[in-house]
């Protein structure tokens, strides 16, 4: 291997890996804190080409990518496969069908993984509204340019249907650190080339590892992904109404009671722009329903990745490690776009210190780059306009992400103009 193959390796390794320890030297900066945007999470599964057999492998990436337990849901022709990860019960479930096995699996998990049947799976999920698609892939070469490919058509069908391609992150498993690290700056180089799509690394799982698997049931019969995403969601609905029927009124009270005093409290700060949770709890509800009223531009759900909504902008495929929601992008200048939600804004100074400090090793990986001293442009995305009225004249560009007949547009609020005071 040569010396430039070897420090592309070590670049690599750095951003899309494991995050290393931090120079003793190196300010510490604490991760800020982010409630999540939904209590339930449902994500599409892919197999790739994947050693010995697919099924264990995916059980295995589904026990583990989230915290806490996991529903996954295998799609075959002759019907569907369920079962419960990391979660109490028998092995096998009591449930006929599968309306009833989805109301139980409600109560019990909040992180969903779907894995579709047919060869056209990555261009039905394409089409659907997901934040992001998994793809387990093995770390050999053949495995390498099947994960590319699926990628490819997830991109490419979303695009053609003037969507949003969701985030392709990839679980690379059966492989060592120093291969999966190969496969993926691979790939992400690929994608990033062709296709302006960031491939972040999922997770490396070397070994097939126990875990505990409860209410497997089959249920026959042809079943959508969009079909199984519907029943989910209704499956959730029913068992959230079913707690909020049964909550004591004063519980209720109080709740609605805490969430207005929040409300008074935070009026002055950018609030986050979330869809309203499935499973919300009413007190909740009712505390947000009169803002939402006055929110029109609000967005109902964000984009898997801001950097690729934002217009003259390709994402790079760097990893902040002290905030993964820092996103990287570049323009026809050469310049580097440090992006931030608006949440995450006081992370944002940091995450370009960070960049300046490492713009040699960065321009290794991505040599369209202006030269020394690398140019930065640090930007902050609304989905509400109103939010971005104080932070005017401040130095930074300001974007607006919304979502509009079935895509997200970008709207830029402010430009070069009218950064400074």
């Amino acid at each position: 291997m040569s010396e430039i193959d070897d420090r592309f390796d070590r670049l690599t390794s750095l951003f899309l890996g494991d995050a290393n320890p931090i120079d003793a030297g190196e300010t510490r900066y604490e991760s800020v804190q982010q409630k999540p945007l939904r209590e339930s999470l449902i994500t599409p599964l892919i197999a790739g080409n994947l050693p010995v057999m697919a099924h264990p492998w995916l059980t295995h990436v589904a026990a583990r990518l989230r915290e806490g337990p996991a529903a996954l849901l295998r799609v075959s022709a002759e019907g569907i496969q369920c079962s419960l990860l990391e979660a109490k019960g028998p092995a096998e479930s009591e449930d006929k069908d599968f309306a009833a096995w989805l109301l139980r699996a409600a109560a019990m998990v909040r992180h969903w993984f779907v894995t579709p049947a047919t060869n056209n799976g990555p261009e039905e999920i394409a089409v659907m509204d997901v934040e992001e698609v998994v793809i387990a892939s093995g770390g050999d070469e053949a495995a390498t340019v099947a994960a590319y490919q699926l990628v490819r058509r997830i991109v490419e069908c979303a695009r053609k249907n003037n969507r949003v391609p969701p985030l392709t992150p990839i679980a690379m498993v059966g492989c060592s650190n120093e291969s999966a690290h190969e496969a993926i700056a691979t790939i992400s180089t690929a994608a990033q080339a062709f296709l302006q799509q960031p491939v972040p690394l999922a997770g490396t799982y070397q070994r097939l590892e126990r875990t505990n698997v409860a209410q497997q049931a089959f249920f026959t019969g042809g079943f959508s992904v969009a079909e199984i995403f519907q029943a989910i969601r209704a499956a959730e609905e029913t068992v959230d109404g079913t707690r909020r029927a049964s909550a004591p009124k004063s519980v209720i009270s109080n709740n609605a009671t805490q969430q207005s005093a929040a409300q008074q409290s935070q009026s002055s700060t950018p609030k986050p722009s979330a869809a309203q949770p499935i499973g919300q709890p009413i007190g909740h509800t009712v505390g947000h329903s009169s803002a939402a009223a006055k929110q029109p531009l609000q967005v109902q759900m964000r984009p898997g990745s801001f950097a690729a909504i934002i217009s003259g902008l390709w994402p790079v495929a760097l990893r902040y490690p002290n905030n993964a929601e820092i996103e990287f992008a570049t323009d026809n200048a050469g310049r580097l776009h440090v992006i931030a939600p608006v949440e995450q804004a006081a992370s944002i100074r940091q995450a370009a210190a960070w960049a300046l400090r490492n713009a040699s090793l960065i321009r290794l990986g991505f040599p369209g780059l202006a030269a020394d001293p690398l140019p930065i442009v640090e930007r902050i995305v609304f989905t509400d306009a109103t939010q971005a009225v104080d932070w005017h004249h401040c130095g930074v560009r300001l974007d607006l992400v919304i979502r509009a007949q079935e895509k997200f547009v970008h709207v830029s609020l402010n430009d070069e103009r009218t950064l400074k005071p």
